[in-house]
Order: C-alpha cells, then structure tokens, then sequence
C-alpha cells in the first residue's frame, strides 16, 4: 500500500494567507528560531526537533536540529508528516508510527525507522495553524501530560513571537509610508533607494562614497574636510520628519534593496 496524503482542512485558503503574512516563507532567519528546536528536544529527549510553517503547496522550515547538514529547507506538502497537524489545534501524538494507518507506509517510517512523532500545532490568535513544532524519534515513546503541556506552550509561545512580528512588519511599512510620503514632498523625484540612504545618513550608518554624493545633491549634507556633516537644511528635515531611531533601524534591516521595500509596501497596502 502507499502512503495517503491527508485531506485538505476547510479553512485552507485562510489559512494559507496566515501564513503568507508572517513574512517567514523563504527566508533564512534560523537564529531566530533554533531555541525552540533546542527546547523541544530537551524538554521529550527526542534526538530529532524541526519547525515549519505549511502553504498550500509545501513545509518552510524555520529551524531544525538533528538533521542532516545538506537536508532541504522545504519539502511538498503532500509529503510532510505534518499536513495531518493542520486538522486540529490540539496536539497530534503518534507514539508508535507502525501501528498508524496514516502513518505507517510514510517513507520516514518505512525507509528511515522514524516511530514515534509527536507535533504541536502553531495556532494564531484568530485560531489559523501556521505550522508545527514537532519531535520524533526511530523508538517507540509516550510523552507524560506534563512534557505536552511543556511543548503546548513552546509552540504557543512560538505563535506569540511569529504574530509580534508581523504586527512589527506591519508598523514598519506604515511608518515607511509615511517617510516616503514626507521625504517626496521636499523631494518630488526621490527614488526608494535614495530614501533608504536618507535614513542611513539621519542614523549616522557608513554611506559609500555615491551615497554621500546624493546627499549633498539633495542639500541635507555638506562637505567638511574629508567627510560630510549634517547640514541646517538637514537637520531640519529632520525635525520635520519626527523621525523614530528604532523605526528606522528596522526599515533598513528589512529594506536592503529597493524591490524589497516596494514588495513590503504592496503587501500593506493589498
């Protein structure tokens, strides 16, 4: 017999835009995450720990630990052990995958001895599953009610974190808006990417040498010696801009080139 993937839940197309907006898809931001892999396995004693959010088409992996170096980021949907964790917010606890008919002709159990798999749902305020955090194990386990609740809550903590970010995302692009606005009713042809080095040189960041450029250009700089300082027009556009450090940090973090900036706030705006 082979292996059947698992029904699609009802709620899919909503879901799918859940996770479409943590931002999370295709980006490698593993650091951020590695602590509730590291958690998860300490806490069941499992050697194998990963989380991931699930679109409509594949499992994104956020951050893994136990597998290989050269294992992929991402797998198709319909292959993942955890399109059966998207059914309900509860936990999904298989102590002995070779007695599950989901489960026992999956390749993890049949070509790699994987039996016990247990995964802890990701679930937004608005009650959307994002993905999973999970353990598994090539033995036969049964997590104590005190080690689920444990996870319960590492993966809702995770939830926390992955919506805390979005709203931060959220903040970021209005405020980018806002600046844009503000900046290109002093500079009627600004481009995003002059904006950006605006930001930079009101945060005191290194410009190179053509971003020093554009700054006297646009009369917020001038020369002194072998460098550029702030000039009155400057700083009083500045003043005018009632700039946010912090805000602008992150615009810059999540801003590196122009197309990221214009993807950001198309996805605001949409």
């Amino acid at each position: 017999m082979n292996f059947e993937p698992a029904s699609i839940p009802s709620n899919d197309d909503k879901r799918v835009k859940a996770v479409v907006r943590t931002g999370v898809l295709d980006v490698a931001s593993t650091e951020l995450y590695e602590i509730y892999c590291f958690l998860a396995k300490e806490i069941t004693g499992c050697p194998v720990s990963w989380t991931g959010v699930i679109d409509s088409d594949r499992q994104f992996m956020l951050a893994r630990d136990g597998f290989p170096e050269d294992a992929p980021m991402e797998m198709p949907r319909n292959q993942t052990l955890c399109q059966f964790a998207l059914e309900k917010t509860k936990p999904l606890l298989i102590n002995n995958m070779t007695k599950d008919k989901r489960f026992m002709f999956h390749p993890a159990v049949t070509d790699f001895g994987v039996k016990f798999y247990a995964a802890f749902p990701i679930v937004t305020s608005d009650g959307y599953i994002l993905g999973t955090l999970c353990v598994s194990d090539n033995k036969v386990r049964r997590l104590s009610r005190h080690k689920i609740n444990l996870l319960t809550k590492l993966a809702a903590k995770l939830a926390y974190q992955l919506e805390v970010q979005v709203t931060q995302r959220k903040a970021t692009a209005e405020a980018s808006i806002e600046i844009m606005n503000k900046l290109t009713s002093y500079f009627n042809d600004i481009t995003i990417k002059n904006a950006i080095s605006v930001l930079k040189f009101f945060i005191n960041d290194t410009l190179s040498q053509e971003e020093k450029k554009v700054m006297l250009d646009l009369g917020i700089a001038i020369n002194v010696e072998t460098s550029i300082e702030i000039s009155k027009y400057g700083n009083k556009l500045q003043q005018e801009l009632n700039l946010n450090i912090g805000t602008i940090k992150r615009i810059k973090n999540l801003t590196n080139n122009e197309d990221e900036l214009m993807n950001m706030l198309g996805q605001i705006e949409s």
